[in-house]
């Protein structure tokens, strides 16, 4: 529409006393054609505009789908580092059971041999005594042989003498 104003403009500023008709024509004619070629510029400037426009919203949605999906991958990547960690530590704790599991077997092993150990002490304790009591016995019966023998060899002595009492 501001082409053919403009034309028009054009038109009547162009003075027709003097131009002849052909020139009149012709300058017309040149009018409608800068009028026109002014109008297909407009509309491929509007179009390049809008096309350029439909560009941005397209890689905008495509930055904003990026952004989307990159943002997916590091919640993925969040969760699976949160599902190894967590893997990691049970088999940590695990680990930790079976090394106290082995401690404990170790310390009853090492308590087993002092329990055996105390066990043979107190053996060889009982042996001690018994010993020692069968010593005993066996001093004391020596004793009572020899006061035995002492007292007979004394009768037997007594007899012999002259004086007996």
């Amino acid at each position: 529409m501001k082409s053919r104003y403009l034309g028009l403009a054009l038109l009547l500023a162009a003075s027709p006393a003097l131009a002849g008709p052909f020139d009149q024509l012709q300058q017309i004619e040149v009018q409608q054609k800068q009028a026109e070629d002014a109008r297909r510029a407009e509309q491929k400037r509007a179009y390049d505009a809008e096309v350029a426009q439909q560009r941005a919203q397209a890689q905008a949605a495509a930055r904003k789908r990026e952004a989307i999906a990159e943002q997916k991958r590091a919640e993925q990547k969040r969760l699976q580092n949160r599902d190894e960690k967590f893997v990691d530590e049970e088999r940590a704790m695990a680990l930790e059971e079976r090394r106290l599991k082995l401690d404990a077997m170790k310390a009853r092993t090492a308590r087993t041999n002092d329990y055996i150990d105390a066990e043979l002490r107190e053996k060889a304790a009982r042996s001690d005594v018994i010993q020692s009591e069968a010593d005993a016995n066996r001093n004391i019966s020596t004793g009572a042989k020899s006061l035995m023998e002492s007292t007979g060899d004394a009768e037997v002595n007594k007899s012999k003498s002259w004086f007996g009492s």
